[in-house]
């Protein structure tokens, strides 16, 4: 595909109301079809590949997608929720090598973890999640 139109290859996402998009690189393309020397390590399997945010009732919460070791064909995609820009701490975390299994995880999260309409306490919330999957 020609580079300057890599947006017609983003996955497509469901995104529920009150979610925005910081950056979106998550493109269509699974890392264990490529071979090692593939210009796309360099390029789509980077650290910062999709940030999402919502703000409700002064809580904040964000969804983030890397790929770690930045360009590394061995590594894999890291997901994680956090709450209030607490870095250190995320409510939940996955891992895969999958972008399909990272697409449907993303989405569940949004719709199953995260309700448009309820503070989420972080406590509380590992509790009634604990394996963070």
């Amino acid at each position: 595909m020609n580079r300057n139109e890599w947006w017609k290859n983003l996955y497509p996402l469901r995104i529920p109301p009150g979610w925005s998009f910081v950056y979106n690189k998550l493109e269509a393309l699974e890392p264990d079809s490529l071979n090692d020397e593939e210009p796309a390590w360099l390029f789509i399997f980077v650290q910062d590949i999709l940030h999402i945010r919502q703000e409700h009732g002064g809580q904040k919460a964000a969804i983030d997608l890397g790929w770690y070791p930045d360009g590394d064909p061995r590594g894999e995609y890291r997901l994680i929720a956090i709450l209030n820009d607490d870095w250190l701490h995320p409510v939940l975390e996955f891992t895969s090598r999958s972008t399909k299994k990272v697409a449907e995880v993303i989405e569940f999260w949004l719709f199953e973890y995260f309700p448009n309409s309820n503070f989420i306490d972080a406590e509380s919330f590992r509790r009634q999640y604990p394996d963070k999957t």
